[in-house]
């Protein structure tokens, strides 16, 4: 009898140590699972991150080659200026329409350049040109003695008025107001001008 209690026990012993192994077996199981799903979501991240990486490389990549190929257009644009007018170089690299031909009446007599921090002045004897980031576009228009027509010189849609100091053009373009005053015997050199700007 003693041996079967001694066998009982025995057994006993290690049921309740198989039991307890049990739970610490499915308890590591458990933990190697929540393991194996952060993994699994880690990995994810990580892929999705490294997609949205190269998205914004490629991204920068084509932001970089188009500011150089700007960059390049508009050095290559200020070359192109009348030498009269190459101080306007930086503010046409800025991205301000300049003037790309002197009319050939005015010439560089009496020339005056003036650059300010919103834009630009260009005066001859009996043509000006205006350039700036401030002013608003009636303030020309409003200075119409007459009716205000609208036309196309070049790729700019301008507004032709009469004024006091003869005909004015303004027109806006990418943020800044751009007007020609001109006499009227020097109407066609600011057609002629207009067409030129860019």
């Amino acid at each position: 009898m003693l041996a079967v209690g001694l066998v009982v026990a025995v057994i006993s012993i290690l049921a309740v140590e198989y039991a307890r192994q049990a739970e610490r077996v499915d308890e590591v199981e458990a933990q190697n699972a929540d393991i194996l799903s952060d993994h699994g979501a880690i990995g994810n991240q990580f892929a999705e991150q490294s997609k949205r990486f190269e998205q914004e490389a490629r991204k920068l990549e084509r932001a970089v080659r188009s500011a150089y190929a700007r960059g390049y257009r508009a050095g290559r644009e200020t070359a192109s200026l009348p030498p009269s007018l190459r101080s306007l170089g930086g503010l046409a690299a800025a991205g301000l329409l300049v003037p790309r031909r002197v009319p050939a009446a005015t010439g560089e007599r009496g020339l005056t350049i003036r650059q300010e921090v919103d834009g630009y002045t260009v005066r001859w004897r009996r043509l000006a040109v205006f350039a700036s980031r401030l002013e608003p576009l009636n303030n020309w228009t409003r200075q119409s003695l007459g009716e205000l027509r609208r036309e196309k010189l070049g790729p700019h849609r301008v507004s032709r008025v009469i004024g006091p100091a003869g005909v004015i053009y303004a027109w806006r373009k990418g943020a800044v107001t751009y007007a020609v005053i001109a006499a009227p015997a020097e109407d066609s050199a600011a057609r002629a001008m207009i067409a030129s700007m860019r």
